[in-house]
């Protein structure tokens, strides 16, 4: 299954705005690899790869959406716990390990770990995709996927030629929200700013993103709360999208 993405950074940062063409890009893979699921064709893409997820915190015990996901594709992955330490000795204990995880595994996923401590593993880990928690909800692959979610769930009664409008409601300031914003835009989305209030009286807006109750972001359609089981889906069928791009690349 071949990727058709090309894809500006295996991190996937979101102060690094993505372009329409990239948004769409992903966008198509992570439909085609939806009908393939539905098919039962998606086959083991990644089969005889090696993912490594570094657990900087405690374990909840509980197979990570990232990890389900992978598997999925036919990778194999490894948990790793892994404990920051500090200082300069900590820092050469970091080097060694990220040395180490790019002889053993074909892609890392950084969990939760500190951003100079992703920084650093992406260095001396080079050309080997590393990913900063691919999986949490302030990623920017939350973000597509949420945008992706409506997108697919745009009513069929809508003109192809009106544009599709957003209320978006909470701060827009934050980097998860402006990262949104600003993908929604470059995809030919209006965007409105507005408050809880409304959101009911707005009878032209299309859909409503609640991004008030951080980080879980609630998406309405006109007349209900979307599908969460679907919003999990389009999730894990854009992660696997990304690790079908960096890691096939490599």
């Amino acid at each position: 299954m071949e990727s058709a993405l090309s894809l500006p950074s295996h991190r996937l940062a979101l102060d690094k705005p993505l372009a329409a063409g990239d948004i769409l890009a992903i966008f198509a893979a992570a439909r085609r690899l939806q009908a393939h699921a539905h098919a039962g064709t998606i086959g083991k893409p990644l089969h005889g790869k090696n993912i490594a997820l570094l657990l900087g915190r405690s374990p909840s015990g509980e197979t990570s959406a990232l990890h389900r996901a992978a598997l999925e594709l036919g990778a194999r992955v490894a948990e790793v716990p892994f404990a920051e330490p500090a200082g300069v000795s900590g820092r050469d204990d970091i080097r060694g390990l990220a040395r180490m995880l790019r002889r053993m595994y074909d892609a890392i996923d950084c969990g939760t770990l500190a951003a100079v401590t992703v920084r650093q593993i992406e260095q001396e880990a080079a050309g080997v995709p590393v990913y900063a928690g691919l999986a949490l909800e302030d990623h920017l692959v939350q973000v597509l996927a949420d945008l992706m979610t409506l997108c697919d769930h745009r009513p069929p009664s809508a003109s192809k030629a009106s544009k599709p409008s957003i209320l978006y409601l909470g701060d827009p300031r934050t980097k998860r929200g402006r990262a949104f914003l600003a993908a929604a835009r470059q995809i030919g989305f209006e965007v409105r700013l507005g408050q809880r209030l409304q959101a009911a009286s707005n009878d032209a807006t299309i859909f409503v993103v609640d991004a008030t109750h951080h980080p879980r972001w609630a998406l309405h359609s006109p007349s209900s709360m979307l599908d969460e089981a679907r919003r999990s889906e389009t999730h894990r069928r854009v992660m696997q999208a990304v690790l079908l791009d960096t890691i096939e690349r490599v």
